[in-house]
Formats: structure tokens, C-alpha cells, sequence
């Protein structure tokens, strides 16, 4: 296995390969004859550099089929969990630490990546700006995440930090640069991702909720003029109306 592994180095990429990578029990036996293999054979190193994998984990336990605590990505579809939601919640660990598989954690990570989209709709859509500096900024703190070691928990974090900006379409061309890195199609979302996020009253004014409430009461009794004067209202105080599957939301302007 190990002379297997270094023929086939050799012949694909060289006596000497930039990044050779594996799980951290590799270490001690695989990687370690594969070097002593490869440098008495070509008087070089096998590898610039070995980056080791650590194992996840299932509720703080190892991982087995005896113990029956797999799971594959089929099971987790099974479950209401995407691909893509199992992907970001292996994002948010170094791939040098241990990473627990818990189903509380597959939650809080599908409902992070749903906002993640959702934010980033809105600063799809938008026609604002922001100052090339800033862009600039964030791009230069990305970059240092992913040259430092692979550091992707702390390359999400630049990210979060940017959705956070005034929404813009410079913003969420930042966030396409990023998903180069991170694979989350973030380049497929669409207005069906502007979920509960945009309406929580937190982000919305009380009027404008007052408003909408009178105009989904007006349209269920079936009162459109009187709608469209509720609808023209929210207009007018900087905010439009989209119907989503989730229903009707308020969007600032």
C-alpha cells in the first residue's frame, strides 16, 4: 500500500508534490514510509508540505460501523438535511481539530446556511454600491484566513462580517470570490431563500407589520381596493411587497 501510493505520486505529479494530504492516522506508519520510500528512491522529498485530516467525531464518540453511528449523506436527505447543509457544517471546524457530529449541530448549521442565502438575496438584488476600499478590505482578510494554514472557520466569519454591510451588489460578488473556496453554489440563490430572516420585527418597523396585517385582512375579505391603499402606504414609507412561500414579506427599498 505504501509503494502503491508513492508509484502513483511519482508518475501523476513528480518526485515532489506541493500538498500531500490525509487523516491524522496516516502519520505515523503510511506518510512516514512514503517518505523514506520516496527520498531513497529520488533524493527528494515526496511533499512541500503534509496537511492531517483529524476524525470526526459522533456525540464527543468515535465514529464506526460497529457501533452503528454512521450516517451517509443519503440517511441525512432522509432527515430534511441537503448536501450542502452537511458541507457548511463541516466548514465551521479547522481541519486540524475534531469536528462532533451531532444532529443539534446539523440544525444550527442548516438554519445559518438558509440565512447565509437569504442575506445574500437581498444583496443580489440590490442596485447600491460599497466604497471599493471596504470590498478591497474584506478581500485582503479573506485571503489571510485561507493562506494561514486553510483557516475556513475564520475565512466564514470575514464573510458573515460582510453580509452584514449595507446591502450591495459589490457584496455579493465578494461572497461569489469566497465561494471558490467554500462550494456552497452560492451563485444558485434565489428569492426563495428570503426566508423568516426578512420578516422579524426586529428588521422591519412595527408600522410597516401593521400595515401588512390590515392588507392581508383586506385581501381575505376580499377588499383589493383596499389593499392596494395598504400596499401603496408601505410603498411610500420605503418598502415593497414579494410573496414567498413562506408569505408575504416586507423588503426595504
Amino acid at each position: 500500500w505504501h509503494i502503491e501510493c508513492s508509484a502513483m505520486g511519482k508518475k501523476y505529479l513528480g518526485n515532489t508534490m506541493d500538498i500531500h494530504t490525509g487523516g491524522v492516522d496516516h502519520i505515523p506508519i503510511h506518510h512516514e514510509n512514503e517518505i523514506a520510500q520516496s527520498e531513497a528512491l529520488n533524493n527528494a522529498p515526496p511533499a512541500h508540505f503534509f496537511m492531517h485530516g483529524e476524525f470526526m467525531l459522533v456525540n464527543n464518540g468515535k465514529m464506526s460501523k460497529s457501533l452503528k453511528n454512521t450516517y451517509t449523506l443519503s440517511q441525512l436527505a432522509q432527515k430534511g438535511y441537503s448536501a450542502l447543509d452537511f458541507r457548511y457544517f463541516c466548514l465551521n471546524a479547522h481541519y486540524r481539530k475534531k469536528l462532533n457530529f451531532t444532529f443539534e449541530g446539523m440544525d444550527a448549521a442548516k438554519t445559518a446556511y438558509e440565512k447565509l442565502k437569504s442575506l445574500l438575496y437581498m444583496h443580489k438584488i440590490s442596485d447600491k454600491f460599497t466604497p471599493q476600499n471596504i470590498v478591497d478590505k474584506y478581500i485582503e482578510d479573506f485571503n489571510n484566513a485561507i493562506n494561514n494554514d486553510l483557516n475556513i472557520p475564520l475565512a466564514l466569519g470575514v464573510l458573515w462580517s460582510a453580509v452584514k454591510e449595507e446591502k450591495s451588489k459589490d457584496i455579493y460578488n465578494f461572497a461569489l470570490l469566497t465561494d471558490k473556496i467554500f462550494g456552497l453554489n452560492l451563485d444558485k440563490i434565489t428569492d426563495e431563500n428570503t426566508l423568516k430572516e426578512q420578516i422579524s420585527k426586529d428588521q422591519i418597523p412595527e408600522e410597516i407589520h401593521i400595515l401588512m396585517e390590515k392588507r392581508n385582512l383586506a385581501r381575505k375579505e376580499k377588499d383589493y381596493q383596499l389593499a392596494d391603499k395598504y400596499r401603496n402606504e408601505i410603498e411610500e414609507k420605503g418598502y415593497i411587497l414579494k410573496d414567498t412561500k413562506e408569505g408575504t414579506i416586507a423588503v426595504k427599498k
